[in-house]
């Protein structure tokens, strides 16, 4: 018999096996029309990118720095890879909508509950983490060096590598900062207790230190990654704490 709220039976009646074909032209299908509104925004893009590149650049730098590329085509390749990555980030929510759909027939009502809850702030705190290395990390970490060298030498900043440190450094704190998000919903789920994360805390320091000493970089970046991890780590802990002083009441 069927009975109301049971995930495991509400909708396995209804299944039917479909054949590997017909999985293969939906998932063309949903690729192409992700692809599409993709190839466009990229097309659009682009005739704005030299403008728009020349903002992200020079933002970070206090007065007037020259940007220099040390090839022909250097510069043109930071244009397709801006492009890209702009088409790639106003086109992820119809992506994953397409991801979403693909996977819905073979969802549970709490799994599709699930990949919502997840998807959401998962995105948000990417976001946050992107904002904060572009317009907090980065300002200072190029003042430190740009001020160091100075003394030195006289400072010529490539494009590429400028725009691949940003790309860095925005990527890596936007998946720093899912730590706290990840803690949670692995309590949540009951895969790990505040207890044991509070236990293991010296060993998952030590992983954070190891990581941030194996990648390190010239200009620091790595290690303030470092400390931003172990900062939302300690912020993870709060939140699962008060989750599990709340679970048992």
């Amino acid at each position: 018999m069927k009975r109301i709220g049971d995930d495991t039976i509400s909708e396995s009646l209804e299944d039917e096996e479909i054949p590997l074909v017909e999985h293969l032209s939906e998932l063309r299908r949903r690729l192409v029309v992700v692809l599409i509104p993709f190839a466009a925004v990229t097309l659009l893009i682009f005739p704005f990118s030299n403008d728009s590149l020349h903002f992200l650049l020079t933002n970070l730098f206090h007065g007037d720095m020259p940007i220099f590329v040390y090839s022909p085509i250097e510069w043109i390749s930071v244009r397709l890879t801006f492009c890209f990555l702009c088409a790639l980030s106003i086109t992820i929510p119809l992506l994953l909508y397409e991801i979403f759909a693909f996977m819905r027939p073979g969802l549970y009502p709490s799994e599709r509950k699930f990949f919502l809850m997840v998807v959401i702030p998962s995105l948000c705190s990417y976001g946050v983490g992107a904002f904060f290395a572009y317009y907090f990390v980065l300002p200072l970490v190029f003042e430190y060096l740009i001020a160091y060298s100075g003394d030195i030498a006289g400072v010529a900043l490539s494009a590429r590598r400028i725009f691949s440190i940003i790309l860095y450094t925005a990527i890596g704190f936007g998946l720093i900062f899912q730590i706290p998000l990840i803690m949670t919903l692995a309590v949540k789920m009951k895969l790990v207790t505040y207890s044991w994360l509070k236990d293991k805390r010296l060993i998952i320091y030590g992983l954070i230190i190891g990581i941030a000493f194996f990648v390190a970089d010239p200009t620091g970046i790595s290690m303030l990654m470092m400390e931003m991890s172990i900062a939302l780590f300690e912020l993870g802990l709060f939140i699962t704490k008060y989750i599990w002083h709340r679970h048992n009441r």
